[in-house]
């Protein structure tokens, strides 16, 4: 796509739900048209394929293929987007440019990070050896997810142990809706009888940003359906020879089979900066005209916790990271804080799920879970269908 004259240039890395959401907020500006006349917009991903994280543990149960997934955006969804198909290997930003592993470089005059993060298995001693046996799988990828779902298929009872390996990690409720899709799985093939479910988390309680309610009622539903769970404990070391788990306060746990939460890394960094820490009035990072959302970065609530790495979160923030970018680059007249309403649905298993929403920039949250029903497990597949259907389309995003 030809720049126009005199237009701005606005990079975009990463094309998952953060990088999209930035494309769909300018759409939906009433001065959209006048706008895409004075800024050329370039975003910047691997593959142009990605997923909504609560799909894989659809994988996991068995409901879904792995190829059934991912969500890749047409070229006239992207209609007047210069889609550049790469790796970011670095970012400069005093002079303002990124440069791929193929040693292409892009200049912009604003830049928004939305790169998410990686799975990070080999941060935790013995982990990537426990996989490379087959006593421990995880299913924060797609082909792990299935190859979890084979592992749990083929499990005829014994000690079956979720394991948090790091306090940050994408989706909060993933590690709990995982071992109630594991129970409801080992229920349809006759091994949940002789299966004892735990597990295992860093973490005081489950959902921690979500305040003081929701991670007790998450607790009340693994009891519920016969699953242990132990909190405060950090993973040290796993054995695979011996199937143990030792922790930092000493203890171990055995298992049979092993499901991680694997740890994370942000994919992207900018300096000596680990995770990404943004201003939540702007999304600015400290580097002037850069802003970065969703799972790469770092946000303290005020009452003093992480925000959750989440969909929903991430949409928030490139609401707030579009409106700064134009800003800055003299195109709106006013910016718009970071939102801190969110939400999360949580499969509880036999077709129901439960949901928890709230404000999680409350001091603190009141944030509660739902009883589980159909009709919300209903309304987390819709999501993804609009989702999908919004990018997997003929029809363009910004017109």
């Amino acid at each position: 796509m030809p720049h126009a004259p005199g237009a701005k240039k606005l990079l975009i890395l990463g094309a998952g739900v953060g990088g999209l959401s930035v494309i769909k907020e300018i759409a939906e500006f009433g001065s959209a048209a006048a706008i895409l006349d004075k800024i050329d917009i370039t975003i910047v991903d691997e593959d142009f394929s990605h997923f909504l994280g609560f799909t894989l543990p659809w994988v996991m149960r068995g409901w879904r293929a792995p190829d059934s997934v991912p969500i890749r955006p047409t070229e006239a969804a992207l209609n007047r987007v210069n889609r550049v198909t790469g790796r970011v290997s670095a970012v400069d930003p005093q002079r303002q440019q990124v440069t791929l592993d193929d040693d292409t470089t892009l200049e912009f005059d604003a830049l928004i990070l939305a790169t998410g993060a990686r799975n990070a298995v080999d941060r935790v001693p013995g982990l990537a050896d426990a996989v490379a046996t087959g006593v421990a799988v995880h299913y924060y990828d797609r082909d792990a997810a299935a190859e979890a779902h084979r592992a749990l298929s083929g499990f005829t009872g014994g000690r079956l142990m979720f394991l948090v390996t790091s306090p940050v990690y994408r989706c909060p409720v993933a590690p709990y809706e995982g071992a109630m899709l594991a129970a409801d799985l080992l229920e349809t093939t006759g091994a949940r009888a002789a299966t004892e479910i735990t597990a295992y988390t860093p973490e005081v309680q489950p959902m921690p940003s979500a305040g003081p309610y929701a991670g007790g009622e998450l607790v009340e539903l693994l009891r519920q359906r016969g699953i242990a769970f132990h909190a405060e404990h950090q993973v040290a070391a796993v054995d695979a020879a011996r199937r143990v788990v030792t922790f930092d306060n000493g203890t171990e746990a055995g298992f049979d089979l092993l499901m991680f939460i694997p740890p994370h890394r942000p994919a992207i960094t900018i300096g000596d900066e680990d995770w990404i820490s943004v201003d939540t009035a702007t999304m600015a990072t400290r580097h002037p005209g850069i802003y970065a959302i969703g799972d790469t970065t770092t946000v303290t609530t005020p009452w003093g916790r992480s925000l959750p790495k989440a969909a929903a979160f991430a949409r928030n923030g490139a609401v707030s990271a579009t409106r700064s970018a134009l800003h800055y680059l003299g195109i709106l007249d006013r910016t718009e804080e970071l939102s801190g309403q969110g939400y999360c649905y949580l499969d509880t298993g036999a077709g129901a799920s439960s949901r928890g929403a709230g404000d999680f920039f409350a001091e603190p949250p009141e944030i509660h879970l739902s009883s589980p029903s159909a009709e919300l497990n209903r309304q987390k597949s819709d999501e993804e269908h609009q989702w999908r259907a919004l990018w997997e389309t003929e029809r363009p995003v910004l017109l």
